[in-house]
């Protein structure tokens, strides 16, 4: 097993490294196997992702695979991919679930052990109100299948302060349900009916039930049903086979995580629910309970949705206790124990953000955490943590946080998933800087698609792999990505602030007089300042109470963690006000002994056992006092802060516009503070001379002493920055270029330009003499420029003509996506058998005159050509219109050739029946095709599908079709491609084509005409997407996004140039919901530069 904690690598090796980063730290994308496993398929696949720069797959049963999970056929085919990788020095890692969330084993567990499935509590309400408004209630509660009535308490009910609160020892009034009930008093009375419920059926997939993963038994089945079958691979254990991925486990699944309802949706009502709200529950619960914390927990349950008139706040936090632990003890602890039994890695991720869904779903996310030896985070859907949506933040920080104070060396990205085909590289780029910079350095992309036919393709797309039009591009994406996770992973961050999780006063807040509270003050708080500190480039983690138990507290220094050097002199508590009664002494110790608390929003009052809890309010006193609105006050070697928010309630699902800009002046007092109480800064000073300062935000990392500042353009503008360090070791700056892999030098106070979501890594020299080379001005591609120049261009520039020479890579593409059907078609061409039928989907679409002669005369001239060559390359070429259909299973019907010899599916195109299906070798190999040239026709040609049934199930066209070759789309109608074209290539007789487009052009130079200190470069206005181009034949790089320039110097020659650029698009225009512009969409020109020394390390 690679640990890079145990090996580290030499200060200067590093730079090797980088620019050849180690399979360990290159993309390990979830490779969907999703169709028939065959192993040449596999093998295939395989070697074309090791040719492209991966460095290993997660091997994830998926929708669609034909063999059954943990099949003999599965198995073998897993034996084989683990070799295949094993031979090309690739990762491997299992995933342990068919589909997910991990823990049903594809629903097969939990239908063989119905105890095993995952319960609910369903509490349900009804009031009472008294001072003789009402003299009974009935108690006429619904019973549902599969639902055990636990209680009907009938709390006696204040209240104080607009909010509803229960008093103690309700009265259990289980036996008269269906009845009426009179109370004894006069009061007003809440009456809760609680119910244990079975989790509905078809919560997860293959129509299953969850597990229940508060049971240690129903863990231990998942385990030897899912695991221990795992075991025939054991030999590749720590070596080839590094680990395995849990994939969004929770003690509530999906429905309680979202909200409180719980879900009985059926055909008949899609929006069905049970009256009340869920909680999490287990089989066994209320005696397991009683045993562990001594009490019973049915006469508290009422604590859960409502406040109590005591002031006592033991149950709930208790409840949340509890169940955290059994999850937590259970599922992970229990499955990482398997896994480190047998030298295995234990990662994956849960669900995540915000904080108040973390509580829900998984008890205690931190807590969760600690238990992986990597910790794990998913990021679905393009986009960046924003001040309005600053949630994305906390999903990522707090996985890096835990790594962090935990001392683990990797964080886990399932990365990319659910953006849509029309995902771009641009936006690949931004979500990949900015979950680096926050802390992940284990990629792994959601998803390679083993096959995209039929409703494969839906399953939360992009797709990696090679299916998408950036593939031939991919290496540079894998290098991008490698070097991204090298230097996340050799280099750590020693920020000074700590963040207290809120989790305690989320538990507390979540439900309030009855009705849920989705939104708590905390919760907002906590997600606004992380976004404020990032916006402030202030590093920070996130804590937990289970950490500060564990941490010391040295003098000066504030609290530490897991052998680490530094300490984190400075607390932030956001909008807290639940607190352990031993974490409030702590903070007496943390803050006396030199350490800076600082209180934002509320001062925490209460404890996990009670409401004003005089313990905690004794030392918070002591700490902060009368404390005034941002006064710094002294209290003993350290200081204490309260920034008021008054005017904010906490349980406002939203602030008001005024609070919110209360809350915006407070965050950004607070990040002022900040900066002034901060020793370990680096004395880097950034001027933007172009954007806004708060585009470009920066945190520091370092290895072995020397630091490193990651500069990331987060906004959607380019940005210049102009950088400048006073340490006097310091004069000189390096780059990291993440493209390149080179190392180059900077002076000091010199310009960087950030394209949109671009970062840039610069280090600084140590004084143990580390060798670099000469400090040089240094320019790399035309975004760095020496001190004082803002520009190197040089007057004279040469525009390239707007007409390219245009070719596509793969044949264009004609979508079929309207069709006429006739079900049981009595006129159709190939009528069944009385009683069969036949359903017809007709379409139509037109060639030109000039098309149908190009086509005959290309075949005449291929045939001509193939009858001199025994290449079979050539006879696969040859020019054709095929169609393609997708998830078709075009064969001989059982039994049907003594009645009529036909297949279950036949194509006619004008009225001539053709040839039957063979596997695409377009897109996908389990596509199929047929080649329908020979029978198209000048004008309006018609095309007809025919299904047949006879004793069978009627087969069905289900997906768009296609129709593909050498021809441009307008419409429905085919024309000849053109031979120039400029820009756009959709407006072209291209809308649905996916994949490259060749734009080529000729230009006469007399002569290169060129000083010594001079560059040619070529620079694209727009292109879209990814483009690689070609100079003279000469591959000059890939370009993956902007900007697209590329120095082309070492390429001219005098006399004739050919410029090829290759440009490859999205998905989106042939799956998708539109076409999208695509190609090279601006100016293209050559560019005279000053040349600028490089040096590389």
């Amino acid at each position: 097993m690679q640990d890079i904690g145990r090996a580290p690598i030499r200060g200067d090796s590093l730079e090797a490294q980088f620019r050849d980063p180690a399979a360990i730290f290159r993309p390990q994308p979830f490779w969907f196997l999703n169709h028939r496993l065959e192993k040449p398929e596999l093998e295939r696949q395989l070697e074309a992702m090791h040719e492209a720069g991966v460095g290993g797959v997660v091997l994830h049963a998926r929708h669609g695979m034909q063999s059954g999970f943990l099949s003999d056929e599965f198995m073998d085919a897993l034996e084989f991919c683990t070799e295949e990788c094993r031979k090309r020095n690739m990762m491997v890692w299992l995933y342990d679930e068919d589909n997910w969330p991990s823990g049903t084993v594809g629903g097969k567990l939990t239908r063989q052990y119905p105890e095993y499935r995952m319960r609910y509590l369903r509490v349900e309400e009804r009031r009472l109100l008294g001072g003789g408004a009402q003299a009974s209630l009935k108690l006429d509660f619904t019973s549902y299948e599969h639902q055990e009535l636990i209680a009907i308490l009938a709390y006696r009910a204040i209240e104080r302060e607009g909010e509803w609160l229960l008093c103690s020892n309700p009265e259990n009034i289980t036996g008269l349900l269906n009845q009426e009930w009179v109370p004894k008093t006069d009061d007003s009375y809440v009456i809760l009916a609680c119910w244990s419920c079975e989790i509905a059926e078809g919560m997860t997939f293959a129509q299953g039930y969850y597990l229940d993963t508060l049971n240690p038994e129903a863990v231990q089945a998942f385990i030897r049903m899912s695991y221990e079958p795992l075991l025939r691979l054991k030999r590749q254990y720590g070596k080839t086979i590094q680990g395995v991925f849990t994939d969004e486990p929770g003690l509530m699944i999906h429905d309680g995580f979202f909200g409180v309802e719980a879900i009985r949706t059926d055909v008949h009502n899609v929006r069905a629910t049970l009256p009340g709200m869920v909680f999490a529950w287990s089989h066994g619960m209320v005696e397991r309970f009683r045993e562990e914390n001594g009490y019973d927990p049915i006469p508290h349950l009422g604590a859960l949705m409502y406040g109590m008139a005591d002031g006592s706040r033991t149950f709930r936090q208790q409840y949340y206790e509890t169940i955290t632990r059994w999850y937590v003890g259970g599922y992970h602890a229990a499955i990482r124990t398997w896994c480190e039994r047998l030298g295995l890695l234990y990662i994956g991720h849960t669900l995540e953000e915000p904080v108040w869904g973390q509580a829900r779903s998984q008890g205690n996310q931190t807590r969760v955490m600690q238990q992986f030896h990597y910790t794990g985070v998913d990021y679905l859907t393009p986009g960046i943590g924003t001040k309005d949506h600053p949630h994305r933040i906390v999903s990522v920080k707090t996985a890096a946080s835990v790594a962090q104070l935990e001392g683990k060396e990797r964080v886990v990205c399932e990365s990319f998933g659910a953006s849509g085909h029309a995902y771009s590289m641009r936006e690949r780029r931004l979500d990949a800087n900015f979950m680096a910079f926050l802390g992940v350095n284990l990629f792994i992309p959601h998803a390679f698609y083993y096959s995209f036919a039929g409703y494969r393709k839906t399953d939360f797309p992009p797709t990696e792999f090679y299916h998408a039009p950036h593939w031939p591009h991919y290496r540079s994406f894998a290098d991008y990505i490698g070097r991204l996770s090298l230097l996340g992973a050799y280099t750590k961050r020693r920020p000074e602030v700590l963040m207290l999780s809120p989790i305690h006063t989320v538990y507390d807040h979540m439900f309030v007089s009855g009705q849920s509270n989705q939104h708590p003050a905390c919760d907002r708080y906590f997600s606004l300042l992380s976004d404020r500190l990032l916006r402030h480039s202030l590093d920070y983690d996130y804590v937990d109470e289970c950490q500060l138990r564990v941490a010391k507290i040295v003098q000066g220094s504030g609290f530490c963690f897991a052998g680490q050097e530094d300490g984190y002199r400075i607390l932030i508590l956001p909008g807290l006000q639940v607190m352990s009664r031993d974490i409030a002494e702590r903070l007496m110790s943390f803050v006396s002994e030199g350490g800076a608390l600082i209180a934002i929003g509320a001062i925490p009052q209460h404890s996990e056992y009670q409401r004003h809890d005089p313990e905690v309010t004794r030392h918070m006193d002591a700490l902060f006092g009368a404390s005034h609105h941002g006064v710094v006050n002294t209290v003993g070697k350290g200081v204490t802060v309260y920034f008021d928010l008054a005017g904010a309630d906490h349980d406002e699902a939203a602030a008001s516009g005024n609070d919110r800009n209360a809350e915006e002046e407070c965050f950004e007092n607070v990040c002022s503070l900040l900066r002034t109480m901060l020793y370990r800064q680096l004395n880097l000073s950034l001027d933007v001379t172009a954007g806004s300062r708060e585009d470009v935000i920066m945190v520091e990392r370092y290895r072995e002493g020397m630091p490193f500042a990651w500069l990331l353009n987060w906004s959607d503008r380019a940005v210049t920055v102009r950088m400048s360090c006073s340490d006097r070791r310091s004069d000189e700056l390096r780059l990291w270029d993440l493209e390149s892999g080179s190392v180059v030098c900077l002076t000091n106070h010199a310009e960087l330009h950030l394209a949109p979501g671009e970062l840039r890594v610069i280090s600084f020299p140590t004084d143990r003499g580390t060798e670099w080379g000469d400090r040089t001005d240094v320019r790399i591609d035309g975004r760095i420029d020496a001190q004082h120049s803002t520009d190197t261009r040089i007057p004279g520039e040469r525009l390239l003509g707007d007409s390219w020479h245009f070719q596509t890579h793969d044949p264009n593409v004609l979508l079929l996506d309207r069709w006429m059907v006739t079900l049981n078609d009595r006129e159709s061409r190939m009528n069944a058998t009385m009683p069969g039928q036949v359903n017809t989907y007709r379409t139509t679409f037109t060639l030109s005159a000039e098309l149908i002669d190009w086509l005959r005369d290309a075949r005449r001239s291929h045939e001509q050509q193939s009858q001199h060559t025994l290449d079979p390359a050539r006879t696969a070429s040859q020019p054709s219109i095929e169609l393609i259909l997708d998830d078709v299973d075009q064969r001989i019907p059982s039994h049907i050739g003594f009645l009529q010899r036909r297949r279950n599916i036949e194509i006619f195109v004008n009225g001539a029946r053709q040839e039957g299906l063979r596997p695409s070798r377009w897109q996908d190999p389990y596509y199929s095709a047929v080649d329908i040239t020979s029978h198209l026709t000048e004008g309006e040609n018609v095309l007809e599908v025919l299904t047949v049934s006879l004793l069978e199930p009627m087969p069905a066209v289900s997906f768009p079709a296609f129709l593909i070759g050498p021809f441009a789309a307008h419409g429905h109608a085919l024309t000849v491609q053109p031979e120039l074209l400029s820009g756009d290539w959709c407006k072209a007789g291209y809308p649905y084509y996916a994949g490259i487009g060749c734009y080529s052009q000729q230009l006469s130079i007399a002569g290169k005409d060129l000083a010594p200190d001079e560059e040619i470069w070529l620079e694209a206005e727009d292109i879209r997407e990814t483009a690689r181009l070609y100079v003279n034949e000469h591959d000059a790089g890939v370009r993956l996004w902007p900007p697209y320039s590329w120095n082309i110097t070492s390429y001219m020659k005098q006399g004739d140039h050919v410029f090829r650029i290759e440009v490859a698009n999205t998905l989106e225009n042939v799956y998708g919901k539109k076409a999208l512009p695509s190609g090279v969409l601006g100016q293209v020109k050559l560019v005279r530069r000053r040349a600028e020394a490089s040096s590389q390390s």
